[in-house]
C-alpha cells in the first residue's frame, strides 16, 4: 500500500513538473501570465482529447534541438 502511494505521488510529481515546464514555454512564447499558458494548455488537452499531461509533454519533448516549435492557439 505505501508502495503505491509512493509510486502514485511520484508520478504526480513528475505530471505536474512537465505542466509546469510547459505552462513556461508558452508564457515565454506568448507573453503572458501562468493563467494564460493554463488555459492555453487546457483548451489544447480538450480540442486534442488528450490529457493535460500529455500535451504538456509534447510541447516540452519539441523543444528537443531539431524539433519543430508547437503552438497551441490554433
Amino acid at each position: 500500500m505505501h508502495q503505491k502511494l509512493a509510486a502514485d505521488l511520484r508520478a504526480a510529481m513528475e505530471s505536474r513538473t512537465v505542466i509546469d515546464l510547459a505552462a513556461g514555454i508558452i508564457m515565454g512564447q506568448n507573453r503572458c501570465s501562468q493563467a494564460e499558458a493554463m488555459a492555453i494548455l487546457t483548451k489544447a488537452s480538450s480540442g486534442r482529447n488528450l490529457k493535460l499531461r500529455d500535451v504538456a509533454d509534447k510541447l516540452v519533448a519539441s523543444f528537443a534541438p531539431g524539433a519543430p516549435s508547437t503552438h497551441f492557439d490554433d
